[in-house]
C-alpha cells in the first residue's frame, strides 16, 4: 500500500487534518456526532498491525486515543509505531493527564455544572460536585488506562523511543505541519498532556504481548470473524452483523 502522506494520524474517529493519512478500527466513527467525514484511508488496529512498510512515516500523532487503549495494547501500539517510524523521525499524542485531574481535583475551583457537559466523564455517577467529578473522569467508561507524563514517558523508552518531551501545543520539530497540529492541540492542554518523542538509534526493551487463544476452535472463529462477544473479541471493532460490520469488511478489500 503506498500513500504520499508520511504524516500518519491514528484514531482518528470523525477528525481530519490536511495532509495526514488518517487510521481507524471503526468505520463507523466517520458518521460520528450527525455527519459523515468519509472513511479514513487505512482501517487497522493500530495495537495489531498497521499496513505499511518499516521506517516509511516521519511523524505517527493521535489525539485523546491511547486512553482508550489497556497498557498492553499501548505497549503493542508504541512497538508498531517504531516499527513505522524512520530514524529521525518522531511520535506525537494527546492524552488526559493524570496529574491535571489530580490538581483540579484538590483546588476545587472548577465550575462542575459546566465541566461536566463539555468533558469526557462518565453518564452512570452523580457530579453533584468536585469529588464526584473526579471520580467520574478516573471511571471513565472506555477509558482503560490513565496518564501522565511518567507512565508515557517510561512506555516511550521501553519500546525505542529518546528525546521525549512535554510539547506545548504545536510545537514540534516537524515544522511542515505545526500550523495543523496547533489546530488539533490548542486549548487541550488544560486537560491533556502533550508528548513529542523521537526514533533514533534505540531498540526496544520489551515484545510484542499476545492474546491468549481459546482451545474451542468454534470460539476463536466466532471471535476473530464475526467480532461476536462470545470469547476474545475487539471491543473498538463494529460487531457483525451491523451495516457497519459489511461497511468495514468492503473496505478492508482495497487494502
Amino acid at each position: 500500500m503506498n500513500f504520499k502522506n508520511k504524516f500518519l494520524y491514528v484514531g482518528c474517529g470523525n477528525h481530519r487534518m490536511l495532509g495526514f493519512t488518517h487510521v481507524e478500527i471503526n468505520i463507523g466513527k466517520q458518521y460520528k456526532k450527525g455527519g459523515d467525514v468519509g472513511p479514513p484511508e487505512i482501517l487497522a488496529d493500530i495495537t495489531r498491525h498497521i499496513p505499511l512498510s518499516d521506517n516509511s512515516v516521519e511523524l505517527i500523532f493521535s489525539r485523546a486515543t491511547l486512553e482508550h487503549l489497556t497498557y498492553q495494547e499501548l505497549i503493542n501500539h508504541f512497538l508498531e509505531c517504531h516499527r513505522l517510524i524512520k530514524k529521525g523521525g518522531y511520535i506525537r499524542m494527546t492524552v488526559p493527564d493524570l496529574d491535571i485531574m489530580i490538581n483540579n481535583y484538590l483546588d476545587k475551583k472548577e465550575n462542575v455544572e459546566e465541566v461536566k457537559y463539555k468533558s469526557e466523564i462518565s453518564g452512570s455517577t452523580p457530579v453533584e460536585n468536585h469529588t464526584d467529578l473526579f471520580i467520574s473522569r478516573v471511571l471513565y467508561h472506555d477509558h482503560y488506562y490513565l496518564h501522565n507524563f511518567d507512565t508515557l514517558s517510561r512506555a516511550l523508552s521501553k519500546t525505542g523511543f529518546t528525546n521525549i518531551k512535554k510539547v506545548n501545543a504545536g510545537e514540534t520539530q516537524i515544522k511542515d505541519v505545526a500550523e495543523e497540529l496547533y489546530k488539533a492541540e490548542k486549548g487541550r492542554d488544560k486537560w491533556e498532556v502533550l508528548i513529542e518523542a523521537q526514533k533514533l538509534n534505540d531498540e526496544p526493551k520489551v515484545s510484542k504481548f499476545f492474546e491468549k487463544r481459546e482451545n474451542k476452535f468454534i470460539l476463536r472463529f466466532l471471535a476473530e470473524k464475526f467480532n461476536i462477544k462470545i470469547s476474545r473479541y475487539n471491543k473498538r471493532r463494529p460487531a457483525f452483523p451491523s451495516r457497519l460490520w459489511f461497511k468495514e469488511k468492503f473496505r478492508k478489500q482495497k487494502f
